[in-house]
């Protein structure tokens, strides 16, 4: 798991506090109490991301320019109660016959905004304690999908698999709909003009666009009462949009509102998207990730780590001038993707949703063999794709890194022409192409001393294995303990010293570890450049103390 470096952005916050588990400002499972509850993202939190036996904390750092002051109250839903799942059961009477008895075997939470048995999940946020005439914004936020697992099937089967395989509409997209239809009807009631924002993560964001679509399908007028649509590592819904009923001018109208931000790393954010951008769904921004790695690694492509957040409130996004290798790879993403599906169609029913890409290959061959699959049909399928995937994202690294190399004489050469807002613009751009391009060395240049080292050592082990084999062959006349005596110094800790090879690691991991705190306190820098500026060099090392400071809880 890895949270947001900072809170610039209202919507990414809201959309990563409405997930449960070790993030900074965990919205509570369910709103039910009588009064709202406060929270401040204008303020840093220490959050630990690791267990409680062996704790990694993060620092997600405060946000600015926020609406509010980063501060929104989360308000409550009484309509939130405890349903109980019955079983009736025959009973034999003592006298003959039977009678029922019935008996409570679970119990779940249900609401408006919150319906445990079909995972939904939605908080209603607004800026002011109560929703009144003072009200000026207000946002609902849709919780994606939690860890794959039997209490989530809701989430993976059927919802997730079901659009991925047919485009349907969504189970919770229609408790979203409902929920929004509400909310609207308050604020219409209690603070007339405000219009609803919505935010949303993964499955959060194909709720949130199919509820928002059956909403002005039911009623167009509805579109006037909604605002931003801000959506984060979801896939293309523009399909589902046709099947559902929508016309293409309402498709274009909701369009206009929505605004997407993925990840072409992330499986579940290139997901249908092997259309120009242009012509999908909303206005799609392709990132640049903060780091280089798949939906399935420890730092997931898909979780909120890897948006870099600059004091602008947006995310880092690419173009055709600014790292286009990452356009490049959300199409061979998005394309991979496709193909896999058409092979996992054509050997499981299409009717079966357990065959959500991002359900089965997580499992990998086993996870694909419970769908029925042959183990060769399994590792085929699945080596072909793991191939393919790695493949995407190492050339995007190294397509990534060559940008880098030849942005920056470009980039300085820019800032002594250009105008003074425009050397303030340049220059954050080009703090952000260093601070990359760092990492990135570094990564290389750990890699290669590990391999040096690594390679270095099983050649002194191969010679010393040829130099012993070798003696055994020619001492016809010397019992084998006598040859064993005579190299009895010719063994491996005689030629390779140990505690070198751990300094020489050590030594390595700590110098990428200082250029990455040295570039993540670059990135900090070109998010607030002007402010930098005035502070010199003691503002640059506060702000290096800190990212060190963090980097050790």
């Amino acid at each position: 798991m890895s949270n947001l470096e900072n809170f610039n952005n209202i919507y990414a916050d809201l959309a990563e506090s409405a997930y449960t588990g070790n993030r900074p400002n965990n919205f509570p499972p369910k709103s039910n109490k009588d009064t709202s509850q406060y929270f401040n993202f204008s303020k840093s939190k220490t959050t630990n991301i690791g267990t409680k036996e062996k704790p990694v904390y993060q620092t997600t750092q405060g946000g600015e320019k926020l609406p509010n002051n980063g501060i929104v109250y989360l308000q409550p839903d009484p309509t939130v109660h405890t349903v109980d799942v019955k079983t009736s059961l025959s009973i034999p009477n003592p006298n003959g016959g039977y009678h029922t008895e019935s008996y409570t075997t679970s119990t779940y939470q249900k609401g408006l905004l919150t319906d445990e048995k079909a995972g939904f999940n939605a908080y209603f946020l607004t800026d002011t304690s109560t929703v009144n005439q003072e009200t000026k914004k207000a946002y609902l936020a849709i919780r994606g999908s939690d860890a794959i697992s039997v209490e989530n099937l809701n989430d993976w089967v059927y919802n997730d698999g079901n659009f991925a395989l047919n485009n349907a509409h969504i189970p919770q997209a229609k408790l979203a709909t409902t929920a929004m239809k509400e909310k609207i009807a308050e604020l219409s009631a209690q603070a007339p003009n405000v219009k609803l924002n919505i935010t949303g993560h993964s499955l959060g964001t194909m709720v949130s666009a199919q509820g928002a679509a059956q909403l002005i399908k039911d009623d167009p007028s509805a579109i006037n009462r909604l605002g931003n649509i801000v959506l984060f590592d979801g896939p293309d819904v523009t399909q589902s949009l046709k099947n559902m009923g929508l016309s293409d001018q309402q498709i274009r109208a909701l369009g206009d509102k929505t605004t997407y931000y993925v990840n072409p790393l992330d499986i579940v954010s290139m997901l249908n998207r092997t259309a120009p951008l242009k012509e999908q769904f909303g206005h799609v921004n392709i990132i640049v990730p903060l780091n280089f790695t798949t939906t399935f690694d420890k730092s997931s492509a898909h979780d909120f780590g890897e948006f870099q957040m600059g004091a602008n409130g947006f995310p880092l996004v690419a173009s055709a001038s600014f790292h286009p290798e990452m356009l490049v790879a959300g199409h061979n993403l998005a394309s991979l993707i496709d193909t896999t599906l058409s092979k996992l169609k054509g050997l499981v029913a299409v009717s079966v949703p357990t065959t959500l890409l991002l359900t089965a290959l997580s499992g990998g061959v086993t996870g694909l063999m419970a769908l029925g699959m042959t183990a060769a049909q399994a590792k085929e399928i699945y080596d072909e794709f793991d191939n393919s995937y790695k493949e995407i994202v190492k050339k995007a690294k190294k397509e990534a890194k060559k940008w880098d190399e030849q942005a920056i004489p470009k980039l300085q050469s820019q800032i002594q022409s250009a105008s003074s807002s425009q050397k303030v613009v340049l220059r954050a751009e080009l703090l952000q192409t260093v601070a990359q391009d760092a990492v990135l060395s570094a990564e290389d240049y750990v890699t290669k001393i590990k391999s040096t080292l690594s390679t270095s050592k099983e050649k002194v082990q191969n010679s010393i294995s040829t130099g012993r084999e070798s003696a055994f062959n020619i001492a016809h006349y010397l019992e084998f303990y006598e040859i064993e005596m005579l190299l009895s110094d010719f063994q491996m800790n005689n030629f390779w010293d140990e505690s070198l090879e751990d300094d020489t690691n050590r030594a390595a991991s700590k110098f990428q570890m200082n250029l990455e705190q040295f570039s993540e306190t670059l990135m900090s820098i070109s998010q607030k450049i002007q402010e930098t500026d005035k502070e010199g060099a003691a503002g640059f090392n506060d702000m290096l103390a800190k990212v060190q400071t963090n980097w050790g809880k």
